[in-house]
């Protein structure tokens, strides 16, 4: 990974039941326009990322989260920036999925979340080859992914972590 360019810190919380995920899908205006992703956004000065995670799943989805587990660190680098997310996993929610001005959000299944045009890179975590380190309690993850301004994915490198 190149240290020549900004990295924000950031969090995405996966809120995921029965086989569905909360995403969030972004409205015109907003330069991701029609592209899917995961809640989630940047850490604020002093705020503890699991903090962050509960905040940004309210804001963007209206849902109270809770019980959130740490799950591992994705870093996905573009041409000209780095996001480091730690990653967070939960199944308990109040509420219901909303829509706000720059995005709606919703329950999908994974499955054909997976199968969008415009999808974000952090949602190929859900993929069958790398839910374990998000889904099974007995695993962390750590995953680098580089994409060019597109969305394309150019290379991808994934350790799973025995937590026992």
């Amino acid at each position: 990974m190149k240290v020549d360019k900004p990295i924000r810190k950031a969090v995405r919380c996966y809120l995921i039941k029965d086989n569905k995920v909360v995403v969030i899908k972004y409205k015109q205006g907003n330069k991701k326009e029609g592209y899917y992703d995961i809640p989630g956004g940047k850490i604020e000065e002093g705020e503890k990322p699991e903090k962050t995670a509960i905040r940004e799943m309210k804001e963007e989805t209206g849902l109270k989260v809770k019980n959130l587990k740490y799950k591992g660190n994705m870093i996905i680098e573009y041409p000209n920036r780095t996001f480091d997310f730690d990653v967070f996993i939960t199944n308990e929610s109040e509420g219901e999925p909303q829509e706000f001005e720059e995005n709606a959000s919703e329950w999908m299944e994974i499955e054909k979340l997976l199968q969008k045009e415009k999808i974000l890179s952090n949602i190929m975590i859900l993929d069958r080859f790398f839910i374990k380190g998000l889904a099974d309690d007995k695993y962390n993850f750590r995953m680098y992914i580089q994409v060019d301004e597109k969305e394309n994915i150019l290379d991808v490198e994934y350790k799973l972590k025995d937590n026992e």
